[in-house]
């Protein structure tokens, strides 16, 4: 059988990268500033292109899609992906969007794959008033992680049990996977990041009014801390001297504390979790990775996820090995027993708080 070509790409706040399999083998491993892509949308698909006869893109999916070809893409579906619109200049789309117009009109063979909202191994319940549950990128290191943990066992996906701690550059996420599927997520915009403010007190948000998207971009330890562009290393560095970042370091490890113990909750038992998975740019900061394993060390082992790459983020990883399942290659077992095939539904599903949905919706049109 010949081996499958496929491609994973994941749009990270800092950085896009790619990651490309033939069989195992890995045939690419780039990471490009986000700032590049947005600049010059062509680079992404000049980086795709250098790989011939590709069986299967997983595509940037942004807050994801049940499982639908790139190709099959309405505005409808553009809009519920990104989940920001310029209404002024609807035709006009910025990074993610941009990229998958040019997937469309280069004809190459790509998927959007869902979020954690759409797997039907999330209770419907846990879905209520829930947009950010985990975007289409936490999926995709979810399945990284589930490769590591039976690869290091040696047991089937069915097996795998753990919490994931995705700490980004912008965002941090918590997935709950139990019998190596996904049952509970806690998206970026709900936790406190190292940019994203994380869950808006309601009274806040009352006071603040009209809140916008670049919003929940913003507020997090770095606008705490009063250095916004400073890096990961740079603010934990300046944390041993500056009273005020430490007390915005000190607010963010408490607020992943807060959510990792909380969907401990989630699982059927809680002596199923084997172990805390922790990746992102963040995992790999040690002082961050030595207070996130402090804090949650009694709930069970953390561990730093294998990467299986030298360059590209462990979601764009993940992102190929579900290309691979999904065509029926060496990851199906994985892909398969999280169903994602059976995907369903839309983000806006199950939002019992009153928002103009009609409007929003012709206005897209």
């Amino acid at each position: 059988m010949t081996p499958l070509t496929v491609i994973g790409v994941d749009p990270g706040s800092l950085s896009w990268d790619f990651f490309g399999l033939n069989g195992k083998e890995i045939i690419l491993d780039a990471s490009i500033p986000s700032k590049e892509i947005i600049e010059n949308p062509e680079k992404a698909i000049s980086i795709i292109k250098t790989i011939d006869k590709i069986d299967l893109i997983v595509a940037p999916s942004g807050f994801g899609l049940p499982l639908k070809k790139v190709d099959e893409l309405s505005e409808e579906d553009l809009f519920l992906t990104l989940l920001k619109s310029n209404l002024k200049e609807k035709n006009q789309l910025l990074g993610l969007g941009n990229v998958l117009k040019l997937i469309q009109k280069e004809k190459l063979p790509g998927v959007i794959v869902p979020g954690v909202k759409h797997l039907p191994t999330v209770p419907r319940y846990r879905k209520v008033n829930k947009i950010d549950m985990g975007t289409a990128d936490k999926l995709c290191t979810a399945v990284t992680g589930i490769r590591d943990q039976i690869e290091r066992f040696n047991f089937s996906p069915q097996n795998s049990n753990f919490i994931m701690v995705e700490i980004g550059y912008g965002f941090t996420a918590v997935l709950a996977i139990e019998n190596g599927q996904i049952i509970d997520g806690i998206g970026g915009s709900n936790i406190m990041g190292f940019r994203a403010c994380g869950s808006l007190d309601g009274e806040l948000a009352y006071l603040i009014k009209n809140i916008k998207k670049k919003d929940i971009y913003r507020g997090g330890v770095s606008f705490i801390a009063g250095y916004e562009d400073l890096s990961l290393e740079e603010i934990t560095l300046l944390a041993q001297k500056d009273d005020r970042t430490k007390m915005a370091l000190d607010a963010y490890f408490s607020s992943v504390s807060k959510a990792v113990y909380g969907i401990t909750s989630s699982f059927s038992q809680k002596d199923k979790i084997k172990e805390i998975l922790i990746a992102g740019r963040g995992a790999e900061v040690i002082p961050i990775k030595k207070e996130i394993t402090s804090n949650l060390k009694d709930i069970a082992p953390v561990k730093l996820m294998k990467s299986y790459s030298h360059l590209s983020k462990r979601a764009a990883q993940g992102a190929a090995f579900i290309a691979n399942g999904l065509m029926k290659g060496e990851f199906e077992s994985i892909v398969s027993n999280l169903k994602i095939t059976e995907s369903s539904g839309s983000i806006l599903d199950d939002i019992f708080i009153s928002f103009d949905r009609n409007n929003l919706m012709r206005d897209l049109n």
